[in-house]
């Protein structure tokens, strides 16, 4: 419970913080009003699923200042310290790492629904022959607006939602390695119609970076990078966009999206290891200290 002083009435008010539950149901609940709001009424509006994803992210920002003003607290101790310019080649491989995740897990899940229905994956996963592929169709407009959504508001209040709220709760009451791989989890099914499994993986990338240097600011650089490197290779190179209908299902045609995977699962066990040791080091120095955990 926090503590909270009431001016007005000159006495003290206690506030529960907002638990995991409650958070992911708000992230449902402002998530499905607008997208009704504009589904219903915005079929008209140029790029409304971009404008719907600016009022969920505004939305939820709104309510994170709220909920964090009820614990006593305000929006920048939420976000934490920021990270010095030595972190950032750290910051820079990490990102590396999830985009080679994100594409050999993208590339196993193709690979896997083509054993399936070669025809059927093909048009599940939206692919369009190389030659049909015209980056003429992408105007300036239209790059600007995706990429401020889904390359910077995006992930700056997935971060919040999922490291700011759920995942620092989840540490109250769990282990470090629990409360990491229920957060991931957590995060991975919201992006159940996407890549569940490279999205669990990243969601354990960004806490890792958000518990080692107690700060959304780190995450949040990894998350925003990811995106738009991702962004960018799709809307540019047609990645992700672009197969060859009739070799999708063989082995020999991922192998290069299969090694930048298992690049990325080593990467991902290596720094699991390290920002876990990194921890448990600067617990014993607390303990040591006399200082409190």
């Amino acid at each position: 419970m926090f503590k909270i002083f009431n001016n007005s009435s000159g006495r003290i008010r206690y506030c529960a913080p907002i638990k995991v539950h409650e958070i992911i149901f708000i992230w449902l609940l402002v998530m499905f009003g607008w997208s009704a709001i504009f589904e219903n009424f915005g079929g008209d509006i140029d790029y409304f699923i971009y404008l719907k994803w600016a009022a969920i992210s505004t939305t939820m920002i709104v309510l994170s200042k709220h909920f964090v003003k009820r614990e006593g607290r305000n929006f920048a101790q939420l976000l934490g310290r920021g990270f010095s310019r030595r972190a950032l080649v750290e910051m820079i491989a990490v990102t590396i790492a999830c985009v080679c995740l994100g594409i050999g897990c993208w590339a196993v899940l193709v690979l896997l629904s083509a054993q399936i229905d070669m025809d059927w994956a093909f048009r599940y996963w939206h692919f369009a022959v190389s030659s049909d592929f015209n980056r003429g169709n992408w105007t300036l407009n239209l790059i600007v607006i995706n990429a401020i959504t889904t390359s910077i508001l995006g992930p700056i209040v997935e971060e919040i939602v999922f490291r700011g709220f759920v995942l620092r709760r989840l540490q109250e009451k769990h282990s470090v390695g629990i409360a990491i791989t229920i957060s991931s989890l957590i995060f991975g099914f919201f992006h159940l119609n996407n890549n569940f499994f490279g999205s669990s993986l990243h969601g354990v990338i960004y806490a890792l970076v958000a518990i080692k240097f107690s700060s959304l600011y780190a995450p949040i650089f990894v998350h925003v990078g990811y995106n738009a490197i991702i962004f960018f290779m799709e809307k540019y190179y047609g990645f992700f966009l672009t197969a060859e209908r009739t070799r999708i299902g063989s082995i020999d045609y991922w192998l290069p999206e299969l090694a930048l995977l298992a690049i990325g699962m080593t990467a991902l066990v290596c720094y699991s290891k390290m920002c876990l040791r990194s921890q448990y080091t600067a617990s014993l120095s607390l303990v040591s200290h006399g200082g409190v955990i």
